[in-house]
């Protein structure tokens, strides 16, 4: 009798140890930081120059809209600006020779209003770059120029009371790519070829910018700076300073746009910039007023 006893207990007692461990509870997936798509081996920047898809369209001087796309993350319907800044250096001289008579308090505007960051999240840079700046320097450019946005936020620069909008960014050795067809939840910011080589840099930022205020949103920024230019860390006149245009491209990754009137001629934001420009490193009266409100 115990020993036909023993057996169904002995089988009892297997099942119950191996229904125990599939009833285990699991820790759900964390969200992790955006990771770059490309290979550890990928190069430093896209072989093919960065073009702009042939059904972009041109809705001001400088800037398209691209095709709506759904956002991997939240598969809502998500479209994008692509904000393509050409030297123009007959006008921004004009500028530096006649600067503005007024104080531009109202001088700024937005890729759509109440179009902004509602979340923080990382950033990448790929800082290779055939001017000879160090990576370091590039990181720490784009870090205190976002700390500078970020700063402006409650429309006081120095008081350290300002948003954390874009989150804390690292540098990669792999190959990044501006995203023109479909956001892929990355920010990244590298050199590369552009097709048209009168192009200083192009900042493309992915978002809902129709529909009630409450509701726009940015979602991606992307930013190319070309290799057609020499750039300098130090303002040397023949290059493009890097933290003049720096500065303002990430304005467009907070959801500012461009100013082409002359009355806002000294603001950061103003859409001309040429070689040995240094006057876009600090924000000004319109650039602040206009970050504080929208934050």
């Amino acid at each position: 009798m115990k020993s036909y006893f023993f057996i169904p207990v002995l089988i009892v007692f297997i099942l119950v140890l191996t229904g125990s461990a599939k009833a285990v509870p699991t820790a759900p997936d964390a969200p992790s930081a955006p990771s770059s798509p490309s290979s550890p081996s990928a190069p430093s920047a896209p072989n093919k120059p960065f073009v702009l898809p042939n059904d972009a369209v041109r809705i001001s001087e400088d800037t398209f809209k691209l095709r709506p796309a759904k956002d991997p993350s939240t598969g809502e319907t998500v479209e994008a600006f692509a904000i393509v800044h050409k030297a123009n250096f007959k006008k921004a001289a004009a500028r530096l020779q006649s600067p503005a008579k007024f104080s531009g308090s109202t001088c700024y505007g937005y890729l759509a209003s109440g179009a902004k960051w509602k979340w923080v999240e990382p950033w990448v840079v790929n800082p290779a770059n055939n001017s000879g700046i160090a990576d370091s320097i590039v990181l720490n450019s784009l870090s205190t120029n976002i700390a500078k946005w970020e700063d402006a936020t409650d429309g006081v620069v120095g008081s350290g009371a300002g948003v954390n909008v874009l989150g804390d960014g690292s540098a990669t050795p792999t190959g990044l790519l501006a995203d023109t067809v479909t956001p892929d939840n990355v920010n990244e910011a590298y050199f590369g070829a552009i097709e048209d080589s009168n192009t200083i840099a192009v900042t493309i930022v992915w978002g809902i910018f129709g529909g009630p205020t409450y509701q726009r949103k940015l979602v991606e920024w992307d930013q190319i700076y070309s290799t057609a230019y020499s750039w300098s860390a130090s303002g040397e006149a023949d290059k493009m300073d890097l933290n003049n245009i720096v500065t303002h491209e990430i304005g467009h990754s907070f959801g500012m746009n461009d100013l082409y009137t002359s009355f806002c001629s000294e603001q950061t934001m103003y859409g001309y910039a040429s070689l040995g420009e240094t006057i876009k490193r600090t924000l000004e009266i319109g650039d602040i007023n206009g970050i504080n409100k929208l934050y």
